[in-house]
């Protein structure tokens, strides 16, 4: 089975976001920035991998809007 996962987020800082976490996208992962939107795709093999790739860049978000 195939999970998939898109999540769009609005954000001013969109295009420095990603250059953050764009360094540690694996494979299997997709991070980008369109029209002001964070934009972050992921596909798993097991839903909870992808539950856990998604707390994962939304830890990585909470940490960059701090910054």
């Amino acid at each position: 089975m195939l999970c998939y996962a898109r999540l769009e987020i609005e954000n001013k800082y969109a295009e420095e976001i990603v250059k953050a976490l764009k360094v540690d996208d694996p494979p299997w992962c997709d991070c980008r920035a369109e029209e002001g939107m964070l934009v972050i795709e992921i596909r798993a093999r097991k839903p909870s991998s992808l539950l856990y790739a998604i707390d994962d860049y939304l830890m990585h978000l909470k940490m960059c809007e701090s910054i």
